[in-house]
């Protein structure tokens, strides 16, 4: 059963919830109130984007027109007597994967759009497909189960007996080709194996001439061999003797080229030596550096930057700026006095103009116009005073900053006043002149002293390099005299070298001979194997392609079979499901009716279309088509639960919107009684109207 739906931004609802009751839910609303929305809500809760492919819809259909998206959220009563709530939330581009979920008794048990759909579906036992033809009777669509020549076939699913009927003919047909394949492999196997045998017979005979040839040339072939490994070995040893012959003269020009480069070196040494020699006597005679002249040099020449610095030192008085601050006070104070005095005579005038019978009105003595005007006289001659004033004092402040900052450059180059600047410049070059001979003199002295330095590493240099020589000359030695010994060798083993090359080039053709015999034997023997093993291939291959081609005939056979049984079952399972179904019309039927005398009515079907007979009390019968629309509005809806009864057994609920629509008065009455009857049997009803008619047999009333 039902038990809540919320839904938010769903359609015309911005937001909506309400609770479902058992037994029938009325939801009550004028034409575009949304009742239908929230039955479809219902649907788009448990089957998602299965529901909307069946009503060929879109995500966006559903979303309220401004919203960035929307959700709705179902709780039901599953046939395991568990409760479960659905939420699904989507924009106009889709489903959101992480606010799709479903709850059982509050533990989730599946995310996402087709895993809810699929927890939902076998919670209730029913799909998209049942719901959507047997529980869910949406609005206008009451009489399409009567108009539609396939729709009773479809919910009887007798079309999944003609769609197993085409696999089975495909696989069939499949098998039929695959059994003629095998039957065409297993004739080429047969001919393949033929021409192998042959092929082995002839390779045989080869492999017999190939062995002899090889046998007759086998003692020139180790003759070749032996006199080809004394070649081999004497080529090997005259090559590494070249080799070492090359590597001792290129060590010995090596050396030669050392001890040119070491006598080079050693000349230099000496050189550098002799120049350290000379370098010392310099340094005796060099005289010794002015030590004062640096310090007098700067010192002078941080005075004469002071006193350039700051021109205006020199005019600085101090009465200057103790003057001008003294007037500057007077001036501020005269100004406050001014301004307190203007302040008094504005408030005078400003009263004046308030009172009246010339008293003044703070102290009530006379105040005559000629007063008021001496006052506003005075005031204004204050105010120009005041500008005045003001403008002084400005040029005043200005004044006293300079002179304050005169002050600070005098403080700072007083020491220096006594100075003639021009005197000090002149006396500044000289001093400089000094301090860069001394400089230059300390610089020589150091470089002498450093060059200095190294006369030990020079001459332990020199030593090391006397030694190195006499190393390279006795190493020069030994490696001339192993040069003459490696290319006396060489002259001995060259004679022996050539006629072992003349034997081995008379050899080689036999040699090769008896290769190309020993190749071609082993070549024929793999040649032969390989046939062999083919032949025994082609051999497993051709039975295994008769065992096929009798296996492919067996299945074809059963595949015919199967054919056949499907076109007898198909019209025997009919019968039985319309048996079903009438069991259950004729009691509907009898409830609705309101004409006594119809007696019956059942589901027929004739040439593959589906109509309804009405039998009468006269013995009358006729078909659907004869009745008026209110009659097939209510033999449609009769048919409908009698399928849902049959097919479902118990449905867990039913939902019907709008079925009394362009019915009269009778009519809407015989279906509210069967809502009402409907209740007993199914444990949450929904039905909408936009009249009242359903009002008198509701459980709960859901206005919109």
């Amino acid at each position: 059963m039902l038990k809540w739906i919320e839904v938010r931004n769903f359609k015309a609802h911005e937001e909506f919830s309400t609770d479902f009751v058992e037994g029938v839910n009325f939801i009550y609303g004028p034409n575009g109130a949304g009742k239908s929305s929230l039955l479809e809500a219902v649907a788009v809760a448990l089957y998602g984007s299965k529901w909307l492919q069946k009503i060929k819809a879109k995500w966006s259909d559903l979303v309220r027109r401004g919203a960035p998206e929307a959700s709705v959220e179902l709780s039901f009563v599953g046939l395991d007597g568990v409760e479960y709530t659905v939420v699904r939330r989507f924009s106009p581009a889709g489903s959101s994967p992480s606010g799709t979920y479903i709850l059982a008794e509050g533990r989730q048990i599946a995310r996402g759009d087709q895993e809810v759909t699929a927890a939902a579906a076998r919670a209730l036992g029913i799909g998209v497909e049942e719901f959507a033809n047997l529980v869910y009777i949406r609005q206008g669509e009451l009489r399409r189960i009567l108009a539609e020549p396939d729709y009773i076939d479809r919910l009887f699913r007798l079309d999944e007996f003609d769609d197993l009927d085409e696999i089975v003919r495909e696989i069939t047909g499949e098998v039929s080709r695959r059994r003629a394949r095998a039957e065409g492999r297993a004739e080429e196997l047969a001919k393949r194996a033929e021409a192998l045998r042959g092929q082995a017979e002839r390779l045989k005979a080869e492999l017999a001439e190939a062995r002899a040839e090889a046998e007759r040339l086998r003692a020139s072939f180790e003759q070749f061999k032996a006199v080809d490994a004394q070649y081999s070995e004497l080529k090997e040893r005259a090559a590494a003797l070249e080799q070492e012959a090359r590597a001792l003269r290129a060590e010995a020009e090596r050396l030669e080229e050392e001890l040119v480069s070491l006598d080079i070196d050693r000349e230099k040494k000496a050189e550098e030596l002799a120049e350290l020699a000379r370098l010392e006597e310099e340094l005796r005679a060099l005289p010794e550096p002015d030590r004062s002249a640096e310090a007098q040099y700067y010192e002078l020449k941080r005075a004469v930057e002071l006193l350039s610095s700051a021109p205006e030192a020199r005019k600085f008085k101090p009465e200057d700026l103790e003057a001008a601050l003294r007037e500057r006070d007077e001036a501020a104070a005269r100004i406050s006095e001014i301004a307190a005095r203007l302040k008094l005579l504005k408030d005078v005038v400003r009263i004046a103009g308030s009172s009246s019978g010339g008293r003044c009105p703070v102290c009530g003595g006379p105040l005559s116009q000629e007063t008021v005007e001496r006052h506003k006289r005075e005031a204004e001659r204050l105010e120009e005073e005041l500008r005045r004033l003001e403008a002084r004092k400005a040029e005043l402040d200005a004044a006293v900053r300079r002179l304050e900052r005169a002050r600070e450059e005098y403080l700072r180059v007083k020491d220096y006043l006594s100075l003639d600047l021009d005197e000090a410049k002149r006396r500044l070059a000289e001093l400089r002149e000094a301090y860069e001979r001394s400089k230059a003199l300390e610089r020589r002295r150091a470089e002498i002293a450093g060059r200095l330095a190294s006369r030990g590493r020079l001459e332990e240099e020199l030593r090391r390099l006397e030694a190195k020589r006499a190393e390279e000359e006795r190493r020069l030695g030994q490696v001339r005299a192993r040069l003459s010994e490696v290319e006396a060798e060489l002259s001995r083993i060259k004679p022996a070298l050539e006629e072992a090359a003349k034997r081995r080039e008379e050899l080689r053709a036999l040699a090769e001979s008896y290769l190309r015999a020993s190749s071609r034997a082993e070549e024929l023997e793999r040649q032969l194997r390989q046939t062999a093993e083919e032949l025994s291939k082609s051999a497993r291959e051709l039975e295994a392609a008769r065992a096929e081609a009798k296996a492919h005939a067996e299945a074809e056979s059963r595949g015919n079979a199967v054919r056949s049984a499907l076109r007898e079952v198909k019209p025997l399972a009919r019968r039985i499901l319309t048996e079903a179904v009438n069991a259950e019309l004729n009691s509907i039927f009898l409830k609705l009716r309101h004409k006594e005398s119809f007696r019956a009515a059942e589901l027929a079907q004739e040439g593959g279309r589906y109509y309804v007979v009405v039998a009468r009390s006269d013995g009358q019968r006729f078909s659907h088509t004869a009745l008026s629309l209110g009659e097939v509005n209510l033999l449609a809806l009769a048919l409908r639960l009698a399928l849902a009864k049959a097919l479902l057994g118990r449905p867990p609920f039913m939902i019907l919107d709008e079925p009394t629509e362009h019915l009269d008065e009778i009519h809407r009455q015989r279906i509210v009684e069967l809502v009402r009857d409907l209740a007993r049997e199914v444990r949450t009803v929904v039905v909408t109207s936009h009249l009242g008619e359903f009002e008198e047999v509701a459980d709960k009333r859901i206005d919109l």
